[in-house]
């Protein structure tokens, strides 16, 4: 394979002493080719470079070329060399692509193959001694104050010190690093460190990176991300990006500073003054869109508005964690002044928060479930965090559960059932209602009876002989044994018929209850009419409920 190379002059003209020797085009084995771009200056004869030629090939056509040779170049004086290397980096991007980064640094393609950075292949020596020189010129200039923000309708000036970034950042993260000296890659690491915090929220979308800021705060780790936190309040439009960041890399000093700024942003949000400011804003909006809104509805629209805001600082309390994001929103859930909404949210924001060394935060969870007057959807969060805890803690507190309402109790044991064994059924069922002095729902036994069957045994007994031992036991046992064979095969369903004629009583329910003791029947054997009946019996359920179900 042949490399091609254009050699046009290096001075003004095309023609002249300082014009390449070899003018036209010249073939290299493509092996040859980093050795051929070193040696083209040195066919010059008589002829010498000085930095403006430098910085005036940072503009034209072939400049690339020639810088890439004169850094490479031993025959060029070392402040040359770096020169040379500076004019790559701050050579403007050419069809969007940074070019002068890629000849120094990263590499770039060609037709017979890739072609390395300049500085990749330099001796050690050489590549310490243009790096070394050129840090500090790289640190001052990511040192400079980015540019001040446009007023509206003013053209966006580009931040000058993005190229010097991207030069600081390919050279600690190329593999292996072009920065070898210890120094160096403490002033750059310090420098790149200092610039992905500064004028952060402008800066993390910046399209004009090479390598963006995250990516950077990502390979730079913890330190990159120490002054987040102050970008976690209500003005800034980044809160998520850096709450996913702290989250991801921060040490714990720094996700406390983060949890914290998130407890004090939730409780703004939350505040009378809060609602009082976005009142007149949004009286404001309903006057422009012409909507005649009365005082209600103004209240209504703002602790909609408000459920919203708080629910968007809930999900980045879930992502950031911390104890003072768990101890508020554990006081925020149990508060019944707050939303349902909000304090779901809250309960949510908990996943896999709660400490099992600390009795409080169980207590508080626990305490929201037993408590009758929680909306059921807060208490069905509740229970989910309680199930994230250890099983010998849990279960007797899941236990506890069952003498509650009966949607309670449906929630507690499906939790049961999905922490223990078949080993540990007996326990289980002798914890339902032994009569029908209990309220019990129609659906509670085929659940539990379903979910048993599903059960591993894993060693153990299997769950069918386990239920087979209760078609005779205590009422809630019993009904849970002929549960499990709703939707069964009728040849494996013939225990069902001991109960077919039971006259043993079910709990009645009050409407208000919602137990659900009811079941559509065919009119008549194999008739696709059915009629609503109400079960009052054992039997009735089997025959009503479950018989018709079988495969």
């Amino acid at each position: 394979m042949r490399q091609r190379l254009v050699g046009k002059a290096w001075g003004s003209g095309a023609s002249g002493p300082c014009a390449m020797r070899a003018t036209g085009v010249r073939y290299l084995p493509a092996i040859a080719v980093v050795a051929g771009m070193f040696a083209a200056p040195a066919l010059t004869s008589g002829c010498a470079v000085s930095e403006s030629d430098a910085h005036r090939w940072e503009t034209t056509e072939n400049g690339p070329e020639k810088l890439y040779a004169i850094v490479g170049h031993e025959k060029y004086s070392w402040p040359l060399r770096e020169e040379a290397a500076l004019s790559l980096i701050r050579m403007r991007p050419r069809n969007g692509k940074r070019i002068g980064l890629e000849y120094l640094i990263v590499g770039y393609d060609t037709p017979t193959g890739r072609v390395p950075g300049i500085l990749a292949v330099q001796t050690e020596d050489a590549r310490r001694r243009i790096v070394d020189g050129i840090a500090p010129k790289l640190v001052e200039q990511m040192q400079r104050p980015p540019p001040p923000k446009p007023v509206e309708g003013q053209v966006i000036t580009p931040d000058p010190s993005i190229p010097f970034k991207d030069a600081a950042f390919a050279l600690l993260s190329h593999e292996p690093p072009l920065a070898s000296n210890e120094a160096t890659k403490a002033s750059l690491m310090g420098a790149l460190t200092q610039w992905v915090q500064t004028d952060f929220e402008d800066r993390i979308d910046n399209s004009n990176q090479q390598f963006g800021v995250e990516q950077i705060m990502r390979f730079i780790g913890a330190p990159s991300v120490k002054t987040l936190p102050n970008s976690i309040t209500e003005t800034s439009p980044k809160v998520d990006r850096a709450c996913a960041l702290v989250a991801d890399i921060a040490d714990d000093e720094t996700k406390k500073r983060a949890s914290d700024a998130l407890v004090a942003m939730n409780k703004h949000i939350a505040s009378n003054d809060w609602l009082d400011k976005q009142r007149a804003l949004v009286v404001e909006a309903n006057g422009k869109a012409k909507i005649a809104a009365t005082p209600q509805q103004v209240n209504d629209q703002l602790k909609q508005y408000q459920d919203q805001e708080l629910e968007k600082v809930f999900t980045n309390m879930k992502r950031v964690g911390g104890r003072p994001t768990v101890d508020y929103c554990l006081a925020y859930a149990q508060n019944k002044a707050n939303s349902e909404k909000s304090r779901t949210n809250a309960l949510a924001a908990l996943e896999n928060r709660i400490d099992k060394n600390s009795p409080g935060d169980t207590t508080i969870i626990v305490d929201i479930l037993t408590d009758d007057a929680n909306p059921d959807p807060v208490r069905a969060v509740a229970m989910a965090r309680l199930g994230e805890l250890p099983k010998e803690m849990i279960l007797p507190k899941l236990y506890a559960l069952f003498d509650k309402k009966w949607k309670v109790r449906l929630d507690a044991a499906r939790m049961v059932l999905r922490t223990i064994t078949t080993k540990d059924l007996p326990d289980f069922l002798q914890h339902l209602p032994q009569n029908d002095k209990t309220k019990l729902a129609l659906s509670e036994p085929i659940a539990y009876g379903s979910l048993i069957m599903q059960m591993d045994p894993q060693g153990g007994p299997k769950p069918r002989d386990v239920l087979a031992k209760y078609l005779q036991g205590p009422l809630g046992a019993q009904l849970t044994a002929a549960g499990s064979y709703y939707s069964s095969k009728k040849s494996d369903a013939t225990g069902l018929a001991a109960l077919e004629e039971s006259k043993a009583l079910v709990p009645k329910c009050d409407p208000a209850d919602d137990c659900g003791w009811q079941c559509d029947v065919p009119k008549s054997p194999g008739s696709q009419e059915k009629e609503t009946k109400t079960v009052t019996t054992v039997g009735e359920f089997v025959r009503w409920c479950i018989e018709p179900s079988l495969q």
